[in-house]
């Protein structure tokens, strides 16, 4: 269910060193060479952008790949630069009072690996919002450890590794923040194990996605939504946020979501980051 790591720790303060020394748009034009590498390395990942491509009924070109490979080059710096100073970027936020009224009285947010997913705690931790980030990602440990030294403390962000944490305590500390009316934080696009999948439609074929934050969602009663962080241009981000029906039937939420999650990728199909064969599906294998 991944794609083979690339990237390293030693890298990663490479390229965060030549950020301090030169400025970002120097930075970011750097980012076209270095996308060139993985354009002619990432083999596996050529194989399921294709699939993909195939999938959502869009013509795959080599372009279309390398441009697909820089939105993922630009949004992955932007997780490590965002940290280091998240004051140069925005993100536009429509009907913000809105959204915010809503958050406030807590609930479950759903995020997707598409566009700036990994950029969103950085916009979250200079307000008052209390949010408990669930996750458990397959990166590389010299990378997390690089990211946690550039990781300021703040008291309204909380990551839960559930690579870490015991099925037990997360559970306790989840169900505490709802309590506490905070919000929770997962991603709806992957099952970390396969009893918390569910098989949906998604653009002609089942897939698997992450039943369990809509499952603590209609446990705890407490609203649902999805959160979409489009990469926009240079430093700029936007977020589109789907507010989901809560219903006892699980599939049909995750129905709902799935559908928002279509809508979102036809309009920017070169910002979905699930990098390996997400259907696993073998006829969608034979050549055309």
């Amino acid at each position: 269910m991944s794609t083979k790591q690339r990237g390293s720790g030693w890298s990663i303060r490479l390229a965060l060193w030549f950020y301090g020394c030169f400025g970002y748009m120097p930075f970011f034009i750097l980012l076209y060479p270095i996308t060139f590498i993985y354009y002619f390395k990432a083999s596996n990942v050529r194989r399921a952008l294709k699939l993909y491509y195939k999938k959502i009924g869009i013509k795959y070109t080599q372009r279309r790949y390398f441009e697909h490979l820089r939105k993922f080059a630009i949004v992955m710096t932007d997780r490590f630069v965002t940290k280091c100073d998240s004051s140069k970027y925005t993100l536009i936020v429509e009907n913000k009072e809105s959204i915010v009224k809503e958050i406030r009285k807590g609930g479950v947010i759903l995020f997707s690996h598409f566009g700036g997913w990994s950029v969103t705690p950085s916009f979250f931790k200079e307000s008052d919002l209390r949010i408990n980030i669930i996750m458990q990602e397959a990166i590389k440990e010299d990378i997390k450890v690089v990211e946690k030294k550039l990781i300021k403390t703040r008291e309204n962000i909380r990551v839960l590794d559930l690579a870490h944490t015991s099925k037990l305590d997360a559970s306790i500390k989840i169900a505490e923040a709802l309590l506490d009316k905070e919000i929770i934080s997962m991603m709806g696009d992957r099952a970390n194990n396969p009893k918390h999948a569910i098989m949906v439609d998604f653009f002609g074929s089942p897939a698997e996605f992450n039943k369990t934050p809509f499952e603590i969602a209609l446990k705890a009663e407490v609203p649902i939504m999805a959160f979409f962080i489009i990469y926009v241009k240079p430093c700029v981000y936007k977020l589109e946020c789907a507010r989901l029906n809560q219903s006892k039937d699980i599939e049909k939420t995750v129905k709902e979501y799935v559908q928002a999650y279509e809508n979102v990728i036809c309009r920017y199909p070169n910002q979905w980051f699930n990098l390996y064969d997400f259907w696993k599906d073998e006829e969608l294998k034979k050549p055309s």
